[in-house]
């Protein structure tokens, strides 16, 4: 049995097989403010996809329940994510705007 064609398997995007281009990760470079642009623009890309991929599974261009659920659920946690860090951006400046000067 060869192991190659295994490990191909594990590497197929099920994103790219029914026409979804993920998008490539950029090079890590600017400040806290183009992260944070970024980290927007991701969560909006996933949200994105996992819009169509549901689209196309109602109107029954994609028959992989699962693969739909797996970006719905990326989709998620990434919103999630991204909430987390605002609400510790949020409680951040407020323990600056309480510190005595």
């Amino acid at each position: 049995m060869n192991v190659d064609t295994i490990k191909a398997l594990g590497s197929i995007d099920p994103r790219t097989a029914y026409g979804v281009v993920p998008t490539t990760p950029e090079p890590s470079s600017g400040g806290f403010q183009d992260q944070l642009l970024r980290a927007f623009e991701k969560v909006d890309s996933l949200q994105s996809v996992a819009r169509d991929m549901t689209t196309d599974m109602i109107s029954g261009k994609v028959t992989e329940t699962h693969d739909v659920m797996i970006a719905a659920r990326e989709s998620q946690l990434a919103f999630e994510l991204l909430l987390e860090v605002r609400n510790k951006l949020l409680e951040s400046y407020q323990e600056i705007m309480r510190t005595q000067v």
